[in-house]
């Protein structure tokens, strides 16, 4: 009963930190809030984590092992490379837009690094793409792509489509140049995936 308790208070903790870290920022977030939306004891984050650095560290560490997951769950559906790539995306997408999964925190590490992460953690956050890339090289061995002509393109292609699902969670279904109508995230993803692909295509 003490270990569910404990596991308990930890994911507590977890989800408020992700939600606090994700609205306001790591250093704008004091351990007391932390505690108080997880409805506990401040004092539990230095028991459970030893800091909060290292809580932070956490919540990063379980997205990373949620994208992670998510590639093992498609590798083994055994579906074609091409079509595995895109459930990848439209996923992240998904993901980017549930704000219980407070996944605003990898992209502020992306775009402002903090220095709070080991260094093996941003090496996995930095390497993001490397799954697309590996889709890509697939599907190409397969037939379902034609082969780019410099192989510094297959980095290319994987940056613009990544790229493309950041951009898509960044303006949400807002009306812009490329969506006039508003169109929901998901439709645009998927047009802007095939007109990435169209010079590809066999």
């Amino acid at each position: 009963m003490h270990r569910r308790n404990s596991e308990e208070t930890m994911q507590r903790l977890l989800d408020a930190g992700a939600e606090l870290f994700d609205q306001k920022g790591y250093h704008n977030v004091s351990i007391k809030e932390i505690g108080r939306l997880a409805g506990c004891n401040s004092a539990l984050i230095a028991y459970h984590y030893g800091s909060k650095q290292a809580l932070y560290q956490a919540i990063i560490e379980s997205q990373l092992q949620a994208l992670q997951q998510l590639q093992v769950r498609l590798d083994k559906e055994g579906l074609p490379p091409l079509e595995r790539l895109k459930e990848y995306l439209h996923t992240i997408l998904k993901s980017q837009l549930d704000p219980r999964r407070h996944m605003v925190i990898l992209y502020q590490e992306l775009i402002t690094h903090s220095g709070l992460l080991t260094s093996d953690s941003w090496s996995r956050l930095a390497r993001m793409g490397d799954y697309v890339q590996t889709l890509l090289i697939r599907a190409v061995a397969e037939g379902e792509l034609k082969a780019p002509q410099e192989k510094d393109d297959y980095s290319y292609v994987t940056f613009i489509l990544t790229a493309v699902t950041e951009m898509l969670f960044l303006v949400k279904d807002r009306p812009l140049l490329s969506n006039p109508e508003g169109h929901p995230s998901d439709v645009m993803l998927e047009k802007l995936i095939n007109y990435v692909f169209r010079p590809l295509m066999p």
